[in-house]
């Protein structure tokens, strides 16, 4: 770190230089530094094809991000149970195998749920069989 900071002060100390004319160095290292080669357009064969198909990848991604948004907001919903018909009674009143008045209910109100199995209805048929 010393060195450095010696040659930054000698630097420091050392007197700048006079330039005379200050346009023609300016036009010296420009024209040392040659034509600037010019931007292309197009002239490769995969940038057309890119150019195209980009939208495209744009437009599809747009889309199933939205259909991923959607789905989740449907699924933060929760689906009521469907209503009692009002003079649907099963045969025998809707309490055979059922133990409590909550299953009554429940059984009288949704007539779909006996075709799907809930984990409620798992846990009373290990404790029946115990």
């Amino acid at each position: 770190m010393n060195k450095t900071d010696d040659i930054l002060e000698k630097l420091k100390k050392a007197p700048l230089p006079q330039i005379d004319n200050p346009e023609e160095m300016t036009d010296l290292i420009m024209g040392r530094l040659g034509p600037v080669p010019a931007a292309p357009k197009g002239g490769e064969k995969g940038s057309g094809m890119v150019v195209k198909f980009l939208p495209i990848v744009r437009a599809v991604l747009s889309l199933a991000a939205m259909w991923i948004v959607g789905f989740f907001i449907y699924l933060q919903y929760d689906v009521a149970a469907p209503t009692a018909k009002a003079n649907l009674v099963p045969p025998g009143g809707g309490w055979e195998g059922a133990s409590t008045l909550r299953e009554v209910y429940k059984y009288r109100l949704c007539q779909d749920c006996k075709k799907t199995i809930s984990y409620t209805q798992i846990k009373s048929r290990l404790y029946e069989n115990k």
